[in-house]
């Protein structure tokens, strides 16, 4: 919500508001294509209307851009599906909504619609019933409400529409305070300018928000780790724009979230006035209380303006009308919570101590690591707290217990979509090109079929890693290098691409046509086309970055010995005018070293010789980039790009089913590599211990030590098979269903060792036994005359399950 609104910009704003519904009619989004609904640049779009060009009539900017159902994908670079997400080369979607961009888009456009009836009909019920992103829908809705008989307010958050009413109560829906709130309206007072008067309200009644910044280049790291534990906000009194002022004037209960660096830390609330600081002259600080603890040390990486972790201040209000982008960007992702729920957190006891998210432990240890065991020991529920644990440098017991697990989760699938997690599962067919790389069709810019060299998940993961690792050797006083140049460049003429409202950029041929440069598919390179000329010429990314290294000694296209150097030429000119106007920064942005973690399940099921080729060799410890004993390769499908080495800063943790093969046949050479850390069943973890009398800890425990008897202990039954059961009617279904299959394939349908470990024998009573036994006679099934010998023995397992009869396996 924009304030302060005279006369004029209301009717501006409603002149915005006409332009809307006249651009898009009900009948023009029932007709809308996916490119109409969302295209990466195109500021045209369903999309970008609703959330930039209407931002000033209620604002749902930030968060992600799944918020919208299906998206076109700015970031084109390889993503894998999973965690409620899916991906295409060009779009994005919710997997709840189908398999496929089509299927995916028919049923959002089909949502949307039902949205835009409902809010023509007034019904606020049925918005409220509708699954789609909250925000976007009730700011949909507004638009196409009747504005003669407004039933919507142009705020799409419940805490302002509660603040206005007065009313802490979270019982109502948003339907319902959307419907007390209009009620206050006077009459004749227009909708916009109503809810600028709701907004006014919230404004005076809501909490004011600093950030509050312990920089990189100003402290040193013994000073952030000490004032971070005293709980002291510091810094300077002359700091610039009044900053050291509103320091001292901050009012007393106001929030903060504490940054080192582009790191957030924490959410406080001040709790004294400034005094001078032992630091030295000038130097003032304030006492906090902490609120909440950052849920990652993941730098923040969305917007730089002044009051953001990236902004170029120590001290800044979040302005109110920033308050929604606020919330998606920084309270959401890095403390689970909303901006209503902040006046309502309880203080951090005193007692507890809290360690700075980037200041935890060092050693990370071996940088190569397998967790192993028979199946349902956890593994890959442990590997998801490990590599959080990795990244973030804390101890994995405190990430996996059950109350902890849920937010280490919800941190995991952080770092995956960051890029700074990535996961994968081996299976027989699993090769060198999905891992390293590998050559991947694709079609271009006119719909014709290419071939091109794409980075597997390894790769992917070490680029991103490497990037981190030499940024963070950095000083502020370190100039770029060449190849920064070039990236820089490059990034900077694809956003210009992204931002035109062509979806283009144009730059001059040698001879004076001028050419529009558009971005290839998935950032491989540029594109370039004459106008009215159905031609395109693609210009690679790589062979650009070769020119550009050379670029001193390119005067004209002749200089350039490749087909259709005019282009090329043209776009290294290009290039060199971003350079230039980007010019050299004062100073580099100083990189904290992050850790990137890559998870490989299953690790046992792939051909490892066939998947890793070369970088077996790369990842031992010792061979990794800036090692003593440092080696790097040239990669067989990218001979021409520099050679490649994996960076300290890249673990490996895999998982490995040790029924499915043995420990002892893995892989010589990967065996050497690794560390390997045993998980064997463990009956402790289990919550529940006692159903219907049956002691279902005993159960497994006897169970466990008689397979291991008749077999071996890679074939135990893991503690995850009873994981979860608390009625027996839970444990009868896990033995009908799980247990007693898995023990039918560990002993090849060998029913009378399956007998020994349920004791089915003649010492117990045969209405206990699970597994029974039933002599057919071949001359009765077949007659007398059927030759078939004298008989045989065949078993079943009973239909049903006793407490009595789990309980005689261990009694």
């Amino acid at each position: 919500m924009e304030e302060n609104k005279n006369m004029p910009e209301y009717t501006s704003l409603y002149a915005l508001w006409d332009e809307f519904c006249s651009t898009w009619p009900i009948e023009k989004l029932k007709a809308m294509d996916l490119s109409v609904y969302s295209k990466s640049g195109d500021k045209d779009t369903f999309s970008y209307w609703i959330e930039s060009r209407l931002d000033k009539l209620g604002s749902v900017w930030g968060g992600s851009a799944f918020k919208f159902g299906i998206f076109s994908r700015k970031d084109k670079s390889e993503k894998e599906d999973g965690g409620g997400s899916a991906y295409s080369d060009e779009y994005g979607w919710y997997s709840k909504y189908g398999s496929d961009e089509v299927t995916a888009f028919h049923l959002v456009k089909n949502t949307v619609i039902s949205i835009v009836e409902a809010a023509q009909r007034g019904d606020l019920a049925a918005i409220e019933a509708i699954d789609f992103g909250e925000a976007i829908k009730w700011k949909i809705a507004f638009h196409y409400q009747d504005r003669t008989n407004p039933c919507i307010v142009d705020i799409y958050k419940t805490a302002p529409l509660r603040s206005f009413l007065g009313n802490s109560d979270k019982k109502y829906s948003m339907a319902d305070l959307q419907r007390m709130v209009l009620e206050k309206k006077d009459s004749g007072e227009g909708i916009l300018e109503f809810g600028s008067r709701v907004w006014e309200n919230w404004k005076e009644k809501n909490v004011s928000i600093w950030k509050i910044s312990h920089g990189n280049q100003t402290f040193s790291e013994e000073e952030r780790q000490e004032f971070f534990s005293s709980h002291l906000a510091v810094m300077h009194e002359d700091t610039g724009n009044e900053q050291g002022k509103d320091f001292q004037k901050a009012p007393i209960g106001a929030i903060i979230f504490l940054c080192h660096g582009n790191a957030v830390q924490l959410l406080g609330r001040l709790t004294g006035p400034a005094a001078p600081c032992l630091k030295g002259q000038g130097w003032i600080q304030r006492p906090y209380e902490v609120l909440k603890k950052s849920n990652f040390s993941t730098p923040y990486d969305k917007s730089s303006k002044k009051w953001t972790p990236r902004g170029n201040s120590t001290f800044w209000n979040v302005p109110k009308e920033a308050l929604p982008e606020f919330e998606e960007t920084l309270l959401k992702p890095y403390f689970s919570i909303n901006l209503e729920d902040i006046m309502e957190l309880d203080v951090i006891s005193s007692e507890a101590p809290i360690t700075p998210l980037a200041e935890k432990v060092v050693d990370v240890g071996p940088l190569n690591r397998i967790l192993y065991g028979p199946p349902g020991t956890g593994k890959t529920y442990r590997s998801v707290a490990e590599a959080v644990a990795l990244i973030e440098g804390v101890n994995t017991n405190s990430l996996i217990a059950p109350d902890a697990y849920k937010n280490t989760k919800v941190r995991f699938d952080h770092y995956r979509d960051i890029g700074q997690i990535e996961f994968v599962t081996f299976h027989p067919s699993y090769a060198y090109q999905d891992f390293v790389e590998g050559i991947r069709p694709s079609t271009n810019e006119s719909g014709q079929l290419e071939y091109s060299v794409e980075p597997g998940v390894l790769k992917r993961i070490a680029l991103a890693a490497q990037s981190n690792w030499l940024a963070s050797k950095k000083t502020p006083d370190s100039s770029l290098t060449d190849d920064e140049r070039f990236e820089r460049s490059f990034t900077k003429v694809i956003e210009d691409i992204e931002e035109s409202e062509h979806g283009f950029v144009q730059t001059k041929l040698k001879k004076g046509s001028l050419a529009q440069v558009r971005a290839a598919s998935k950032g491989h390179g540029l594109v370039l086309s004459l106008p009215d000329y159905p031609t395109v010429y693609n210009t690679p990314k790589f062979q650009l970055k070769k020119l550009w290294a050379n670029r001193a000694a390119i005067e004209v296209p002749s200089d350039i010995k490749l087909y259709n150097a005019s282009f090329f030429w043209a776009v290294l000119k290009l290039l060199e005018s971003a350079d230039i106007n980007l010019g050299q920064p004062e100073s580099v942005e100083v990189v904290e070293l992050q850790r990137y973690v890559l998870v490989i399940d299953e690790i046992n099921r792939g051909n490892i010789a066939k998947i890793f080729g070369e970088l077996i060799t790369l990842i031992e410890d010792d061979k990794r980039l800036g090692a003593d004993n440092e080696l790097t390769v040239r990669l067989p499908y990218t001979p021409d790009e520099p050679p490649f080495g994996l960076p300290p800063n890249l673990l490996l943790l895999g998982t490995m089913n040790t029924a499915d093969r043995s420990i002892a046949l893995l892989d010589t050479a990967l065996r050497r590599r690794f560390h390997f850390e045993e998980l064997m069943p463990n009956p402790d973890v289990l919550t529940v211990d006692l159903i219907n009398g049956v002691s279902v800890k005993q159960l497994l425990s006897v169970m466990n030590r008689r397979i291991a008897y008749l077999f071996d202990r890679d074939h135990t039954i893991g503690h995850a098979y009873f994981s979860g059961v608390k009625t027996f009617a839970e444990l009868e279904a896990r033995f009908l269903h799980k247990i007693i299959p898995l023990l039918q394939e560990y002993f090849f349908d060998d029913w009378s060792k399956i007998q020994l470990i349920f004791r089915d024998g003649a010492s117990k009573s045969a209405s206990l036994h699970i597994i029974r036994k039933q002599e057919d006679e071949a001359a009765e099934l077949f007659g007398v005359d059927s030759e078939l010998g004298y008989g045989r023995i065949t078993y079943q397992v009973v239909d049903r399950l006793t407490p009595e009869m789990l309980k005689a396996i261990y009694e």
